[in-house]
Order: structure tokens, then C-alpha cells, then sequence
């Protein structure tokens, strides 16, 4: 059986996914979920909110997205510069001490699906947000 902390991860990842599914779905920005899964599967086994850890995953995915956004602008689109694009935001992240490996996947597809400038906000950052703002909201009123 489930412990009481999984039970409340489950949900959290439930939520956020689902919610995460209808947004995306609406926007047909499928194609971003699954590093949203990713984070979701990692964060949520325990948890615990923390504001400082929020703030690097959110940082984190800023990051891929403007590194995805840049990538696209310049037009190297393909999957070896989804590559470099996805190693050029590993490095950056570890140098600012914000790492948070599933964001490497929104740079990657960001990439590959050959964003402009409003991926950084949509569906990027809202969607990192959203899944931030649910795992607040259920960590905290079931506390």
C-alpha cells in the first residue's frame, strides 16, 4: 500500500497532468509535455514544497526556452542541434546552480518543433507555473 507522502505525490501528478493535458491540448502544444511529465515524476515523490527549489525549476525551464527560442531564430532545427542546444543549457544550468534534467527536454523540442519568441511564455513558462502552483496548493492545504 501507499504511504501517506506517495498518496499525496500520486495526486499531485494526476492534477497537474491532467490539467497540463486539457492546456496543452486546447493550444496544440502537446509536444511539451513531456518534460512537464518529467518534472512531475521527479518532484512529487516527495513533496515537500520548496520555494528555493521552485525557483530552480522554474529558472531552469526559462532557460531551455530561451536557449530553444535562439536555437529556432538562427534556424538550427535539426536533431544534432537539438542536441548542442540541450548541452549548451546543461552547462548553463550547472553554472548557475540550477539544474533540472527534464528541462533539457523543452530545449531539445523546443528545438526540434521550431519555436518563436512565445514559447518562452507559452507554453513554458504558464505551464511550469501552473504545475508549481498546484503542488503548492495541494502540499500546503494537506498539510
Amino acid at each position: 500500500m501507499l504511504s501517506g507522502k506517495k498518496r499525496l505525490a500520486l495526486l499531485n501528478a494526476s492534477i497537474t497532468l491532467f490539467i497540463l493535458f486539457i492546456f496543452t491540448s486546447l493550444t496544440h502544444t502537446e509536444f511539451i509535455l513531456p518534460p512537464f511529465i518529467a518534472t512531475a515524476a521527479t518532484k512529487y515523490p516527495d513533496p515537500d514544497w520548496r520555494f528555493n527549489r521552485s525557483l530552480s525549476i522554474v529558472s531552469s525551464y526559462i532557460t531551455a526556452a530561451i536557449i530553444a527560442v535562439i536555437f529556432s531564430f538562427i534556424g538550427l532545427t535539426n536533431l544534432l542541434f537539438a542536441i548542442i542546444a540541450s548541452l549548451i543549457t546543461l552547462t548553463i544550468e550547472l553554472i548557475g546552480n540550477i539544474e533540472h534534467s527534464p528541462s533539457l527536454l523543452a530545449t531539445f523540442l523546443g528545438v526540434i518543433s521550431k519555436v518563436d519568441v512565445i514559447y518562452i511564455i507559452h507554453p513554458v513558462l504558464i505551464g511550469i507555473l501552473l504545475e508549481e502552483f498546484i503542488n503548492f496548493v495541494i502540499t500546503k492545504s494537506l498539510d
